[in-house]
């Protein structure tokens, strides 16, 4: 025998109910991350305060420590989160960007561009506060190798790879990865130095970066022009670039 009329409204609403506390959940969660990520981008895991960001939210400590046991699960939840927004962005461009040459400078400006517009996201994802062992999760895992923290990173090899491909050249095995870290910690190291000296009033960050990442891609597709003339072409190696 079927449920009544006046059963199935009583489900639809404990349904109902039960997705406005699950929403009501989410929010409170996104809300304590985006108090803490502010806290954690000025502070360092020992000075940040549970109960500062707590009475900045307007709830009570135990609630912030329901969601998020420890200080330190805290901080990894907001690098997570950070990490994700910039793995997301990347990801579109590299969807919507055909070329090979320009995605990949597409991919850099766009990862520069997003810390430039978040500057706090940079600043707590990257912060250098305490020990190693600060950055591993319960489980033993390091933060660095985590799922999001291997996919960021490998969308940057992806895109050098693909941008070597489109030149017709092989590269010998880790010449991507190595190629990807040179250029990530390059376009970084304009993000770091800007973000870490405000005092010193740099030129602006973008066109900095821009004119970085403009100069090293350039440089690569000269080098593999002139390998081209090789006899070992189309396989290349870091003696390539070097």
């Amino acid at each position: 025998m079927g449920m009544s009329i006046v059963e199935r409204a009583k489900g639809a609403r404990r349904f109902q109910r039960r997705a406005r506390q699950e929403a009501d959940k989410e929010a409170l969660k996104a809300l304590i991350l985006e108090t803490a990520r502010k806290e954690f981008a000025a502070g360092t895991l020992e000075t940040v305060s549970i109960q500062k960001i707590a009475d900045a939210i307007g709830y009570s400590k135990g609630t912030v420590l329901k969601y998020y046991p420890t200080k330190l699960l805290l901080l990894l939840a907001v690098k997570q989160q950070n990490l994700e927004a910039v793995a997301e962005r990347l990801e579109r461009v590299r969807a919507e960007t055909v070329d090979s040459d320009l995605q990949l400078r597409r991919v850099m400006e766009t990862y520069l561009d997003y810390w430039a517009d978040n500057p706090d996201h940079f600043r707590s994802l990257f912060s250098m506060s305490g020990t190693i062992e600060d950055r591993r999760f319960p489980d033993g895992v390091y933060f660095g190798e985590t799922e999001i923290a291997r996919r960021s990173y490998e969308l940057f090899v992806v895109s050098v790879r693909e941008f070597l491909a489109a030149h017709g050249a092989e590269p010998a095995p880790g010449l991507p990865q190595r190629l990807a870290t040179a250029l990530l910690a390059a376009t970084h190291g304009v993000v770091a130095l800007t973000l870490g000296t405000p005092t010193m009033k740099l030129p602006d960050m973008r066109g900095t970066g821009r004119l970085l990442i403009a100069s090293l891609i350039d440089a690569w597709t000269a080098r593999l022009a002139a390998a081209r003339k090789s006899d070992g072409w189309p396989r290349v190696t870091i003696g390539t670039f070097a």
